[in-house]
């Protein structure tokens, strides 16, 4: 797999972008296990974020008949699309930003995914309006910790709350940095995530707002860091702003001891106590 980089990168005069993550894999070891944990039906449609220049894909389109690759770099995706000109009719190579796209084919996503864009890769597949029942995706260990972390943990984040309401998230193996060239400073984790079904409200704009605001200073009280938005009230309101919202059960509590279901609840009785109290019509307009 080494070789097969190495002659890739000098027969196309590949530099390997670091802006779009670019470090590929070189070590047979982790594209087995991304296999094994995708568990890969044959007649399934698999997505790949940064085909790169094919390792990983090769392998998938020995698993099934339909692969779709996406690969910002057009560089990269005209190697692919030379590359595996024999397999065609079953790949469909997108030189598009994935982060852009609107309308994504469903699919289970296998990908070792540019660390550059992890966090974003996350939150737009939370979003999706069909979202892939299963993810395998290589990250960095310091993000995968964070997508992992459990409540009251140091990497416990809005990151792990979010995506805990969408996905079961597990990690399942980690892979030091000479597994890639080039070598990233960092090490590499193997998650997979089962797709779960989300409250309504999850999904609402003004929760994601209020999530935000709630992590901001995540070791300070709830409190505290939802009074930013007694400024959108009449200087008359927001003493009663203050007091109402030392009322609400969760309010007093750090967020990072909050689990994903107390903070769901703590944004009804919080959203709750603005339309009853500051004749708030539309909650979505005031989180803004």
């Amino acid at each position: 797999m080494k070789s097969y980089t190495q002659s890739i990168i000098t027969d196309y005069a590949i530099t390997p972008h670091k802006p779009y993550g670019q470090n590929f894999v070189i070590k047979k070891q982790l594209v087995e296990e991304i296999l094994t944990s995708a568990q890969i039906i044959d007649d399934e449609t698999i997505l790949e974020i940064g085909g790169g220049i094919g390792t990983l894909t090769y392998y998938l389109l020995q698993e099934t008949k339909n692969v779709i690759t996406y690969e910002i770099d057009p560089i990269l995706a005209s190697v692919l699309k030379k590359e595996f000109y024999p397999y065609n009719n079953r790949l469909k190579v997108i030189s598009k930003d994935f982060l852009k796209e609107k309308d994504i084919p469903h699919g289970k996503i296998v990908s070792n995914l540019p660390y550059s864009i992890s966090s974003p890769v996350i939150w737009k597949i939370s979003k999706m309006a069909n979202p892939p029942k299963t993810i395998v995706l290589t990250l960095q260990e310091e993000f995968a910790n964070h997508l992992c972390a459990k409540v009251g943990s140091r990497d416990y984040s809005r990151l792990s709350v979010y995506s805990s309401y969408f996905y079961d998230i597990k990690k399942i193996s980690i892979f030091p940095s000479n597994y890639f060239y080039p070598k990233p400073k960092v090490s590499s984790c193997l998650v997979r995530g089962e797709s779960i079904i989300p409250a309504d409200m999850v999904k609402e704009k003004s929760f994601f707002i209020f999530l935000t605001a709630l992590f901001c200073r995540k070791n300070k009280k709830a409190r505290n860091n939802l009074l930013v938005y007694q400024k959108k009230l009449d200087r008359q309101f927001r003493p009663k702003y203050r007091n109402l919202l030392d009322t609400l059960e969760l309010s007093q509590i750090q967020p990072i001891h909050l689990s994903p279901y107390e903070i769901l609840t703590f944004y009804i009785d919080y959203r709750q106590m603005m339309i009853d109290n500051f004749e708030v019509s539309d909650f979505r307009d005031f989180m803004e």
